[in-house]
């Protein structure tokens, strides 16, 4: 059937199959489990999902979890503690008004609202006078704008 040569330092081994048929056998069984091994390696390489921890604006480590998305659940209750003391129906700063979804979806959708929460040059750090959001807090208002910033 075959030979099988093992080669160690200056030791060599030859062994015929014919006379050792337990050989191919267990060479096949090795093939078999290096061939089982790599395929569950490669599907959990492909269906783990790790999530990057994101930094706040302190380098704080900050491990988002489940971030909610929704409007109703997840933006608008941040705004209203960072954003609506000073963009409201009655005081509408910079003619923005963040405490109705109306107001909301116009920012979201032109860009202001995204560039001035990431502070990003060209816009207006907000919120003023205290730290930026966490990352996410941010991750969490722009996955909901990327989502076409739904009344959810």
């Amino acid at each position: 059937m075959g030979i099988l040569k093992l080669y160690h330092d200056n030791i060599s081994i030859e062994i015929e199959f014919k006379k050792y048929p337990f050989i191919h056998l267990m060479k096949t069984t090795v093939k078999l489990s290096l061939i089982v091994a790599f395929s569950i390696t490669a599907f959990l390489v492909v269906t783990c999902k790790h999530e990057i921890p994101l930094k706040d604006g302190n380098n704080n480590s900050d491990t988002c979890g489940t971030i909610v998305s929704t409007y109703s659940g997840g933006v608008a209750p941040l705004l209203t503690t960072y954003c609506t003391k000073c963009h409201n129906a009655t005081t509408t700063r910079a003619g923005i008004d963040l405490s109705a979804y109306d107001g909301v979806k116009t920012v979201a959708l032109n860009g202001r609202l995204l560039g001035s929460i990431k502070q990003a040059t060209g816009y207006k750090p907000m919120p003023p006078g205290t730290t930026k959001l966490t990352g996410c807090q941010i991750r969490q208002i722009e996955k909901w704008v990327s989502a076409g910033a739904i009344n959810n």
